[in-house]
């Protein structure tokens, strides 16, 4: 179908805003603390997203208290610790490898499901789990902390990876809690909510370094970076994905997001000078493997869940 087609191609825009975030933010890092950057280009996000929200659904904004309650946990949960443990993650590690453990979320979401005792799991899914853990393991180990001539790649690549891999826990239960609210509430009024309720949580993370950071000192193009991240990157990216979700469906939407990896790891070697081991290309591979495995294979609801 034609509409089909534009849904792909928009998607694929998606994936080339993403894939080239991941290298902006490493650069920009350079001049600006990340989780004063992140503080800042979360701050753009919600002020844009909770402005749409208003606008369009400005005849149901209210809402129960219990729900509000649970748009706060959410908020906190996917735009306050997984964007402070995100952010520091990306500045310890390389962008490459901190692009692929963010791909890993699928497979936490499906098990924190299965935790939860919301859903029922294959057993190809928990190959695939356990097929991508094993690529997440040879990633790291493949994952070099300086360049050929002894430059510095990655701060602490080690304690990067796992910032990162809790960041992807973090967002796989914000994924999965959102259900919840799903079934009630539209995708844009969840997104700008978490945000606008979130982000203060995230300034609670980054004051020191908002208070220390000389933005008198920023170039323009740390600015420019800074609205891209926000504007493109959250923003217009947010509304693409939920639309290509609510078109195609997630598991066929989700398949796309395994292209930003691939797409990252190509414009760090171009741009950054990361190089890419043969560690880092095998379990890369393992990785993205394990993940269509998860994705690709429905979960099962279980009943009383219906």
């Amino acid at each position: 179908m034609r509409s089909n087609w534009v849904i792909e191609l928009s998607l694929l825009l998606v994936v080339c805003i993403w894939g080239t975030n991941f290298i902006l933010m490493k650069w920009v890092f350079r001049e600006l603390s990340p989780l004063a950057f992140n503080a800042v280009r979360m701050t753009v996000a919600a002020l844009v997203l909770g402005a749409l929200w208003a606008w369009r659904e400005r005849d149901r904004l209210k809402m129960p208290l219990r729900d509000w309650g649970r748009f706060l946990l959410l908020g906190l949960l996917g735009n306050a610790l997984y964007q402070a443990l995100f952010v520091t993650g990306l500045d310890l590690t390389t962008s490459g490898v901190s692009s692929l453990l963010i791909g890993t979320i699928p497979l936490w979401a499906a098990l924190l499901a299965v935790l939860l005792r919301w859903e029922t799991i294959t057993a190809r899914t928990w190959l695939g789990i356990v097929i991508a853990f094993a690529g997440i393991v040879l990633v790291t180990l493949g994952t070099p902390a300086r360049d050929q001539n002894h430059q510095i790649l990655a701060k602490d690549p080690l304690l990067g990876n796992a910032l990162t891999l809790l960041a992807a826990l973090c967002w796989a239960g914000y994924t999965v809690l959102q259900k919840s609210v799903l079934e009630r509430y539209s995708p844009l009024r969840i997104s700008a909510l978490g945000l606008l309720l979130g982000v203060p949580g995230l300034w609670a993370f980054a004051s020191w370094e908002v208070h220390h950071q000389d933005w008198r000192m920023l170039s323009l193009e740390a600015w420019g970076v800074i609205f891209y991240a926000g504007l493109i990157s959250i923003a217009l990216a947010y509304l693409i994905w939920s639309w290509g979700v609510q078109r195609l469906g997630a598991a066929r939407t989700a398949v796309f997001n395994n292209l930003v990896p691939v797409l990252t790891f190509a414009l760090a070697f171009l741009f950054l000078g990361e190089p890419i081991t043969p560690m880092q290309i095998v379990g890369g591979t393992v990785v993205l493997f394990g993940v269509f495995q998860t994705i690709l294979t429905p979960a099962n609801p279980r009943e009383h869940h219906q």
